[in-house]
Order: C-alpha cells, then sequence, then structure tokens
C-alpha cells in the first residue's frame, strides 16, 4: 500500500506570527530611541496641564480657608432678651407737677410673650455734635439677614418726647446722659426704647471727624448733589461750595452735603431726604462693585472713633450680609407727625402716634407681637391739647420753656390827685440805675431757635454759639 508522507505521519513547518503593523502616527518603543526621536509632545502637555491644575487646586484651597476663617471670625450680635418694653399707665409721674391726660387704650396683647425673628437685627444709627452734645441725625432701621431686607426710620430731631424739663426733645437725651451720670447713650437708648417700644441691637454714635474719615477711606463717593450749596461761616471755619449736579466727593465735602439745609424748602425735612438718598447713593455703589473698598481699614477707623457696642467680628458678619443685599431692597422712612408745631414759642415735630405705631410694626419690629400704646411712652400735642400714652406729662404742661414774646399790661392810669408836683419828679436822665446797673429787660430771652437747653441740660463743655456739627441747625448753611 502506497503511503503518501505528506499525508499521514508528517507535520507542517510552522510559519512565523506576523507582528502587527505599527498604527498610524506610532513608533515603536524599540525604534525610537535608535532612530533619537524627541519624546512626544503629548506628555509634555501632560505635565504641564497636570502642573496648572495642581495651581488651580492650591489656589481654591487657599480661598477655601480664607472663607472658613473668615466665616469663623465674623460674628453675629448679641440679642437682647428684654422684649416688648412696658409702660404702666398709672406709672408715677416724673414730678409732682405732672398734668393727667386721657387714659391710653388697653393693650390687647397684654400677658402674651413676644417671640424674637432670629433673622431680623435692629440698630441705630446717630449723628453727634460733640461740643453741645445733641443727637441731630437719628436713624432707627432693621436688617433682616434671611431676606436680606433693610429698613430705615429717620427721627427728625425736635421730636416731642415726654421728659422732664423745659426742653422737650429728643435731640436732648445724649446731653442729659452725659450730664447725670456720663453715660450719654445709655440714657439715648432708653429713649428711642420708649419711641419704639423695644430695645435696639446695635449701635452706633459717629462724630464729624469720623464721618469724614470713614468717607475718605472708601476712596470718596459719586452723588448726585440735589441742589446748589452755598453757605460760608469764618467762625466755625466752614464752607460749602457745590453745585447740583453728579460728582465725585471727598469726606469733607460729604458732610458739606449732609449739613445744608437752608436751600431747602421744608429745611430740616428736605435735609433728611438728602441724608437718606446719599447714605443709598454709598449702599448702591458697593452693591454695584460687589465689595466695599478698603474694608479693613474702614472698621479700623469705626472701632477707633465710633461709640458703638459692635464688634471687628460684628462689623464683619454685618458686611459680608450687606453685599447679598440689592438696592430694590433697602428702603428709608420717615416718622409721620406735624412738621409744623410750636409750643410756646418753640418749634416741635408731634409724633402722629396711630401712624407712627403703623410705621413700627410694619418697618422696625422685630417680635411676632405687635407694639402698641402700651409698649410706649408718646407724648403727642396738637391745638386741643396734650395726648400722652402713658397718661402723664412729665413735667407738666407748665414745665414748657416760654419763648413768646411778654406784652406787660399797662399800668393803670393814676388819680389826678395823687399825681406830685411837676416840680418834685425828677428828669428822666436824673432817674438812677438800681445798684448802678441797668435796669433789665422784661421781654424774654431769644431762646425759640429750636436748639436752646434749659441749665439742667447745660452741655459739661460750654457751646459756641455755632457747635459746628453736620446736623445742629446753628451750624446748617
Amino acid at each position: 500500500m502506497k503511503i503518501n508522507g505528506n499525508e499521514h505521519g508528517a507535520h507542517e513547518a510552522k510559519k512565523p506570527a506576523k507582528k502587527p503593523a505599527p498604527q498610524a502616527g506610532k513608533t515603536p518603543a524599540n525604534t525610537a530611541g535608535a532612530a533619537g526621536n524627541k519624546p512626544p509632545r503629548r506628555r509634555r502637555m501632560g505635565r504641564a496641564a497636570k502642573m496648572a491644575t495642581m495651581i488651580v487646586c492650591c489656589v481654591l484651597a487657599l480661598i477655601c480657608a480664607v472663607a472658613a476663617w473668615y466665616m469663623l471670625w465674623e460674628e453675629p450680635p448679641e440679642r437682647p432678651s428684654s422684649g416688648l418694653n412696658t409702660v404702666a399707665p398709672t406709672e408715677a409721674p416724673e414730678s409732682p407737677d405732672a398734668s393727667a391726660t386721657p387714659e391710653p387704650t388697653e393693650d390687647p396683647n397684654a400677658g402674651a410673650p413676644a417671640s424674637l425673628n432670629e433673622n431680623m437685627y435692629t440698630f441705630l444709627i446717630v449723628g453727634l455734635d460733640k461740643v453741645a452734645y445733641h443727637t441731630d441725625t437719628i436713624m432707627v432701621g432693621r436688617f433682616d439677614v434671611e431676606t436680606h431686607e433693610i429698613n430705615v426710620v429717620s427721627i427728625p430731631r425736635d421730636t416731642l418726647m415726654n421728659i422732664t424739663g423745659s426742653t422737650k426733645k429728643i435731640n436732648e437725651l445724649y446731653l442729659r446722659g452725659v450730664n447725670s451720670d456720663g453715660d450719654g447713650v445709655g440714657r439715648l437708648l432708653d429713649g428711642i426704647r420708649d419711641m419704639i417700644g423695644f430695645d435696639v441691637d446695635v449701635y452706633a454714635v459717629v462724630d464729624l471727624q469720623a464721618f469724614v474719615e470713614l468717607v475718605n477711606a472708601i476712596g470718596g463717593v459719586d452723588y448726585d448733589v440735589p441742589v446748589d450749596m452755598h453757605y460760608y461761616d469764618p467762625t466755625q471755619d466752614l464752607t460749602i461750595d457745590l453745585e447740583a449736579g453728579m460728582q465725585h466727593l471727598t469726606g469733607e465735602q460729604a458732610i458739606g452735603v449732609m449739613r445744608f439745609r437752608s436751600g431747602y424748602a421744608s429745611a430740616d425735612i428736605g435735609r433728611i431726604g438728602t441724608q437718606q438718598d446719599f447714605l443709598m447713593s454709598i449702599a448702591s455703589q458697593f452693591l454695584t462693585l460687589g465689595s466695599i473698598p478698603h474694608l479693613t481699614e474702614f472698621i479700623d477707623i469705626f472701632t477707633e472713633y465710633v461709640e458703638t457696642n459692635m464688634t471687628t467680628e460684628n462689623l464683619a458678619f454685618f458686611a459680608r450680609q450687606f453685599l447679598m443685599c440689592s438696592s430694590e431692597d433697602i428702603h428709608f422712612y420717615t416718622m409721620p407727625g406735624n412738621y409744623a408745631d410750636s409750643i410756646r414759642g418753640i418749634s416741635y415735630v408731634s409724633v402722629d402716634v396711630s401712624a407712627w405705631l403703623e410705621m413700627i410694626n410694619n418697618y422696625l419690629n422685630p417680635y411676632d407681637t405687635p407694639v402698641t400704646e402700651s409698649n410706649v411712652n408718646l407724648l403727642t400735642h396738637s391745638s386741643s391739647g396734650f395726648y400722652s400714652t402713658a397718661g402723664y406729662v412729665a413735667g407738666g404742661e407748665d414745665s414748657f420753656l416760654n419763648n413768646l414774646p411778654s406784652t406787660p399790661s399797662p399800668s393803670p392810669e393814676p388819680s389826678e390827685s395823687a399825681q406830685p408836683a411837676e416840680s418834685e419828679q425828677p428828669a428822666e436822665s436824673e432817674q438812677p440805675a438800681e445798684s448802678g446797673q441797668p435796669a433789665e429787660s422784661t421781654d424774654s430771652p431769644a431762646e425759640g431757635t429750636g436748639d436752646t437747653w434749659d441749665v439742667e441740660a447745660t452741655a459739661p463743655v460750654e457751646p459756641s454759639e455755632d457747635p459746628g456739627y453736620v446736623f445742629t441747625e446753628e451750624a446748617d448753611g
């Protein structure tokens, strides 16, 4: 039998396996070095990207660390635990001569505890004349850090207060505290509590130099001056020389805007409007920038020159919260009342009690319980007389300073028989003055400027005729 060797018992020689062809764009590793080719560019780009990623991560980590430190550093202020104020209608008057007024309405919420909204902070901002110790700019506000809404209410300096003394104005309170026990701000805070029905959380008392320094610290302010402002007083080295229109103001120029009042038909009320508009302009510029320029320097000046109960941490807290606001959520209001009131020749602003309570509850009250007449100590005046929510007029209605011109009644004509002989009457030029002094005038002193204070409220430093502060009437242009 023929056997074919190629079919049985024989093995075909194995062919060597073919190496896969190199892919396009790639060079075999064992030939790269031999050929002296450079390392691929992709690897260099990868290292650069990796380095850039590391740098970005480091920067982000640093930012997060700073933000975390900042949030740990800032701190909200402590809140008062006193709740709503309570003024007893049967409270003993401050003076034996205090006169009674109609009984105030009863509080429908009497006995109900008031709950404080933890997101609403209340504040007081005051412009102080450190010569006469008058607080002639008074603003009370509420800042909701949840909705980031800010309400600010201006209280006129001539607002009638239920206090003793012959001049009963709100701008007297700081001065009386200084004279009483040196605590001007404490007396002012007590008066503000009587006005709004609760204690504010924080306060800031700003004087002339502090205001100038603060505005300069932020690099000045762009402001559209509403009217031409020209005023010169060499006795206090005061010059206000500003044209109407948009311009960049330094601290010194800004204080002139805040002081000027003679160009407004409504005088002090016109100035309040300008002050509110000016502060709104500053706030809008900060919010547009998204930052407060030179914030650290601003805080340093604030803590050094401003009388406040806020710490640096509190200021940082409010600064961050403020920058989360929008201009549309910042609102300014003015206390409702009779701005043309006058008592015995002295100008006053008499609060409209019902409208004021409504404004307090709508824009200022941080409690869930409304403020009523039982929580405030308000005194108002009208042609029909006085009304006090506390049931009395401190010092009595006759305690007000009388600045009305005196009109002495004519002496009765002596009878003809009682007339001395002409020779017995000395000539008018021969009449001696008593004790060698000129006869006293029977006219009342000219103290009707609205800023006069009585003996018990005399400043510890004798004020000049023009105290020279931002907001006093005598110092205004």
